[in-house]
């Protein structure tokens, strides 16, 4: 292997701000917002030129974990908060189809383009500093403590400077550029991706009558023929607030010979967006020819990437651990509630999915505390949890609340001039329940 050496480069310092948000997805979104509205000079970057991450730019399409799970399908509400008021948002804008069943609790499908919206507004409420189109490069630091960011994008490279740097680009990228200890999944194995899609000229009168086992048994029945290539058993197909749409989770994204693919690795994330693509037609193919109400429906777009469940887990402070999930443990830290399943995407082995019925556990804050780092805080699918324990608390309402959390937390970080893993909880806890969250 060759190399050559990179010339010296004097790098421009930019801006210098109380917070930095890295990603812009759910957790980043609750983290800038909250941060923002509480007085805080803050900016988010974001590599694309729109906000969402995985639920918008990988359509996962849906905000799953509002609700509790309850096998006779008497579930509620439990997730409140910084979750609520975007999805309020998302409701006065038409954006949203409230308690779509899944399995014993349910979730809300979203337009994409309204999540945009409501995410543009908040931000520009809370007078947050926005870089679209910026890729986060290195971290700046002061032995083990975070003191800012390198980032790149048209205007060439340069660096920001912020008192406290939040993680929330999903696969935990700043925090293993700062030496954050971390693992991939269990034993290095990781959930599939999944290239998700839209379809258009759905008639819901006819396919809803389908449920979603109904669904996986027309995927047996057209396996049967072998002409279809469906790699994935037990698709996801949901309506969207358009009542002609549906939001098609469909596909699992398999290296050859059962091989991991880690959005880490880009020959695999490339890997991946070929696969996805060519899948996405097998599967338009077969709800047409099995699916009532989709005889006429057509394919109008794809996710702007590959949607991704799982990269790198950060290790931290505390471990959400599988049994604290099946266990319904709670935490005096507590930050979230979540009674979604541990839903874990197996590729060629299906989808396995663990039901957490009459009880919810939570997700206290220390997860979000990486070990030997100052300065950060890390949110979103990258906390510190056991393979199935993220499994369950990956998802989005989940992640709005860690932001929520960590958003405030920063501000008292500022304020007192104190790492996050000084920041006494309970203040955290308290400022969460006056504005709304239920913990």
């Amino acid at each position: 292997m060759s190399f050559i050496l990179e010339k010296d480069k004097k790098i421009q310092i930019i801006d210098t701000v109380d917070i930095v948000v890295i990603g812009g997805g759910p957790a980043g979104i609750a983290t800038a917002v909250t941060a923002g509205e509480q007085g805080m000079k803050t900016l988010i970057i974001e590599k694309n030129g729109f906000f969402g991450g995985a639920n918008v730019a990988g359509y996962s399409g849906t905000i799953g974990g509002l609700y509790s799970s309850a096998e006779d399908g008497n579930i509620e509400q439990i997730v409140y908060g910084f979750a609520e008021k975007f999805v309020d948002l998302l409701k006065e804008n038409n954006g949203i189809v409230e308690k779509v069943k899944f399995g014993h609790t349910a979730l809300a499908p979203h337009d994409p383009f309204v999540w945009k919206e409501v995410a543009d507004q908040l931000i520009k409420e809370a007078n947050v500093n926005v870089l679209f189109h910026t890729s986060f490069v290195d971290v700046i630091m002061e032995e083990n403590k975070i003191t800012g960011i390198i980032i790149e994008n048209k205007d060439g490279r340069s660096a920001i400077m912020g008192k406290i740097c939040i993680d929330a680009t999903g696969d935990g990228d700043v925090a293993a550029k700062a030496g954050a200890p971390y693992v991939y999944g269990k034993d290095g194995v990781i959930q599939a991706m999944t290239m998700a899609f839209r379809m258009a000229n759905v008639d819901w009168e006819k396919a809803s009558k389908y449920s979603l086992e109904d669904i996986w048994e027309k995927v047996a029945e057209a396996d049967q023929t072998r002409k279809y290539n469906l790699p994935r058993k037990h698709p996801f197909i949901f309506p969207l607030p358009r009542k002609d749409q549906a939001m098609m989770n469909c596909t699992a994204i398999i290296g050859e010979n059962d091989q991991v693919l880690y959005p880490t690795k880009t020959n695999d994330l490339t890997y991946a967006e070929f696969a996805g693509r060519e899948q996405i037609r097998e599967y338009e193919r077969f709800v047409k020819d099995y699916l009532e109400g989709f005889e006429d429906a057509y394919v109008i777009d794809t996710a702007s990437q590959i949607g991704i469940r799982q990269g790198r887990t950060i290790l931290g402070e505390y471990t959400l651990k599988n049994e604290d999930v099946v266990n319904a443990k709670k935490f005096d830290t507590a930050i979230a509630r979540s009674a979604w399943p541990i839903e874990i995407h197996g590729g060629s082995k299906g989808v396995k999915v663990v039901n957490l019925d009459d009880d919810y556990y939570e997700i206290p804050f220390e997860v979000m505390l990486p070990q030997k780092i100052e300065g950060m805080m890390m949110v979103g699918r990258c906390i510190s949890a056991e393979h199935e324990a993220l499994a369950s608390a990956r998802v989005v309402a989940q992640c709005f609340e860690e932001g929520f959390a960590a958003g405030y937390a920063a501000v008292l970080c500022v304020k007192e001039n104190i790492m996050p893993k000084e920041v006494e909880v309970q203040k955290v806890r308290t400022f969460m329940i006056e504005k709304g969250s239920r913990l």
